[in-house]
C-alpha cells in the first residue's frame, strides 16, 4: 500500500513458524497451516470453528448484575412504570436501544428511548438528559453502551428517584456507579467466561435471560440480526460468543427476511442480502448508520431499524447514504488537515488539535491516523472552552489506560484498549499531550514505525487449487480477531495493473503463476513499486458477482527486492 511521507514499508511477519508442521492431517496442506497458525489442530477443533453454531453459549446468569437487573425490570414491566432506555449514538448503542425497545414492548413494558446528541451533549450519561427523563415519569433508567464510567450521573439519577441498570463492556473503572446493577463481562469480578461482548451482544443475553424469567418464548430471529450488526461494526473480536452470534445473524439476515430498515438500506448501498458477510455489514451498512450520528442524530438510524414500513424505511436509508456521501468528503478533508499539522515527523503518539474538523470525524480521521503511521493516533475538536477528542491505538497500546492515567485532566473520559474518547479543557491539552507521549514513548520507543503485517502461511499462488480456495472462504464470518487468512507468494508474473477508483488510487491487478490466472485489487497502491515478478501478500476474497473469489492484495514488492518474511 501507499506509505506516510517518510514512513518505512510494512514489515511481513510469519504469524506461527511452526504451524506447517501442526497442521491437521489429510487437510488440504494450506488450509492446514493456516489453521495451525490461529491454533486450531485438531479436526474437533476445526469442525467447531467451521461451525459456529457449536461454539460455546455460555450461561449469560453468569454475568454480574444480571439476576438484579432481570428482578427490577420485571418489577418494572408488572408496575406498568415508564422504562427510559438511554444508548450511546454509535452502531453498538443504536442496536442495543432497538434491541431493548422491541423485546421490552413485546413484553408490555413501557419505554422511552433517549440517544444523546453528540454537538451538545456529547456521549454518555448527561445530567440534563436524566432530569429531563424523570420528569417525563421515568422511574428506570437503562443504559446501553455507556454508563459504567458515569459516577456522578448515575448517583444524580438515584437523587431524583431513578433506579439505574447499566449494560455496558467497556473497560471498568476502579470505582463503580452507584447503579442498582451494573452488567459489564469486563468486571474484574465476572466470572462470565468471554469477556468481549460488544454492548448488543449484553443487551442480547439480558432478553434471553428476561424472557426465559417470564415463561415467554424468545425467538432469536427477532434480535440476532441487531446484534450480529452491532457487534461487527463495533469492531468487537470474531471468535467464541461473537463468531456464533455473527454467523447466526447473517445467516437469518441472508434467509429469513430482513426487516424494512435494513432491506431499504441493502438496496442504497448496493449488496443483496443473500451476498451479505462480515464485511458487508461493516463496510457497507454500518458507515451508512453511523453517519447520522457523526453529522446529525442517531435517532435517524434508530428510526431506521424501527420502521416497519419499507417506503418510510427507503426514505430514512436514502437520508442516511447521503450523509454518508457528505461524511466520506469530511472525513478525506480532514484526513489530509492532519497529516498538514502532524508533519513528516514521526512521534511515539499522534495528538492533533484543531477547530476545522468536527467531533463527529475526529474518530475516523484518528482511525486513518493510526492506520496509516502505525501509531496511537488522537484527534481533538477544539471548542471555546474545551475540546472533543476520539482516540485509536495500535497493537500493544492500552489507550484507555493511557488516558485514564490523566483523569485528574479530564471532564469525561471512555472506552476500551484499541478506541476511546474524552473531553477536556483547553488549559488542559498542552500538559495532556506531553503526558500522553511521554506514556506511548515509554512502551512504544522512539524508532521508526513500521506496520507489521502477519502472515499465516507461504505458499505458490499456483497451490491453491478448489479445496484451498472452499477451505480458506469458510473462515468467514472474518474481521477483528479473526481476520481473513493472510497468504504470501512469490515470484508472481504482473500481467496487467491499472488505477481505478474515483481519485485512481487503487489498482485493479491481474496476476498469473504457472497455469493458474488470478485477478485481484489492491486498495490505496497506486503508487506501489511495480515489476514484471512480484511478491504479494494477500488474502481472498468474493468478487463484484458475489459468486466468484479474487485476491485483495494487501503488500507487494518486487521478487528482486526479496524482503524477508520475518519468524
Amino acid at each position: 500500500m501507499t506509505h506516510a511521507v517518510g514512513a518505512l514499508p510494512p514489515r511481513w511477519r510469519l504469524r506461527d513458524p511452526y504451524a506447517h508442521q501442526n497442521g491437521i492431517p489429510r487437510f488440504p496442506p494450506i488450509v492446514a497451516t493456516v489453521l495451525a497458525a490461529r491454533g486450531i489442530t485438531t479436526r474437533q477443533q476445526a469442525e467447531t470453528f467451521y461451525r459456529p453454531h457449536l461454539l460455546p453459549d455460555h450461561d449469560p446468569l453468569l454475568l454480574p448484575g444480571m439476576a438484579d437487573a432481570i428482578r427490577r425490570v420485571q418489577r418494572a414491566i408488572d408496575g406498568g412504570e415508564l422504562i427510559a432506555l438511554y444508548g450511546d449514538f454509535d452502531v453498538d448503542g443504536v442496536t442495543s436501544i432497538a434491541i431493548l425497545h422491541e423485546g421490552l414492548a413485546a413484553l408490555g413494558a413501557r419505554t422511552t428511548l433517549y440517544i444523546p446528541d453528540r454537538f451538545t451533549e456529547g456521549y454518555g450519561l448527561n445530567f440534563g438528559a436524566i432530569r429531563s427523563l424523570a420528569a417525563a415519569g421515568a422511574t428506570l433508567l437503562v443504559t446501553a453502551d455507556c454508563g459504567i464510567s458515569s459516577v456522578a450521573e448515575v448517583a444524580y439519577a438515584n437523587e431524583l428517584g431513578l433506579d439505574v441498570i447499566i449494560l455496558d463492556h467497556h473497560t471498568v473503572p476502579e470505582v463503580l456507579p452507584d447503579a442498582l446493577a451494573a452488567v459489564n463481562p469486563k468486571r474484574i469480578d465476572s466470572p462470565y467466561p468471554f469477556d468481549e461482548l460488544a454492548a448488543c451482544g449484553v443487551a442480547y443475553r439480558f432478553l434471553e435471560v428476561l424472557y426465559d424469567h417470564l415463561e415467554r418464548q424468545f425467538d432469536d430471529t427477532a434480535f440476532i440480526d441487531l446484534a450480529a450488526l452491532g457487534t461487527v461494526v463495533d469492531v468487537a473480536p470474531l471468535v467464541d460468543e461473537n463468531r456464533r452470534i455473527v454467523a447466526r445473524g447473517i445467516e437469518v439476515m441472508r434467509t429469513g427476511g430482513l426487516r424494512p430498515g435494513l432491506a431499504a438500506l441493502s438496496r442504497v448501498s448496493g449488496v443483496a442480502p443473500e451476498r451479505f458477510t462480515s464485511e458487508t455489514l461493516g463496510f457497507a451498512l454500518g458507515p451508512r448508520m453511523n453517519a447520522a450520528g457523526r453529522l446529525a442524530h442517531a435517532s435517524i438510524a434508530l428510526r431506521l431499524l424501527l420502521e416497519r414500513d419499507y417506503r418510510r424505511a427507503f426514505d430514512l436509508a436514502q437520508e442516511l447514504n447521503s450523509l454518508n456521501r457528505e461524511r466520506q468528503r469530511q472525513t478525506e478533508e480532514a484526513t489530509s488537515l492532519a497529516e498538514e499539522l502532524i508533519g513528516p515527523g514521526d512521534a511515539p503518539l499522534l495528538f492533533v488539535v484543531t477547530d476545522r474538523i468536527a467531533p463527529g470525524i475526529v474518530g475516523l480521521v484518528a482511525s486513518r491516523l493510526a492506520e496509516r503511521r502505525n501509531r496511537p493516533a488522537i484527534v481533538l475538536s477544539r471548542g471555546p472552552e474545551e475540546s472533543r477528542a476520539s482516540a485509536r491505538s495500535v497493537p500493544g497500546f492500552d489507550i484507555v489506560a493511557a488516558i485514564r492515567q490523566e483523569k485528574h485532566l479530564l471532564v469525561r473520559h471512555g472506552g476500551h484498549r484499541a478506541a476511546a474518547g474524552f473531553t477536556v479543557r483547553n488549559e488542559h491539552l498542552d500538559e495532556l499531550r506531553e503526558r500522553l507521549t511521554a506514556t506511548a514513548a515509554a512502551r512504544l520507543g522512539w524508532e521508526p514505525a513500521r506496520r507489521i503485517i502477519e502472515v499465516d502461511a507461504e505458499a505458490p499462488l499456483s497451490a491453491l487449487d478448489g479445496l484451498e480456495v472452499k477451505g480458506l472462504m469458510r473462515f468467514e464470518p472474518t474481521g477483528h480477531g479473526n481476520r481473513k487468512p493472510v497468504l504470501l507468494s512469490r515470484g508472481v508474473s504482473l500481467l496487467q495493473a491499472r488505477p481505478v477508483g474515483a481519485s485512481g488510487d487503487h489498482l485493479r491487478l491481474t496476476v498469473r503463476d504457472g497455469q493458474v490466472t488470478w485477478r485481484g485489487i489492491a486498495f490505496r497502491q497506486a503508487a506501489a513499486e511495480l515489476d514484471a515478478k512480484l511478491d504479494i501478500v494477500y488474502s481472498l476474497q468474493h468478487d463484484f458477482t458475489g459468486q466468484g473469489v479474487e485476491i485483495e492484495v494487501l503488500d507487494m514488492a518486487p521478487s528482486a527486492a526479496a524482503r524477508p518474511l520475518e519468524r
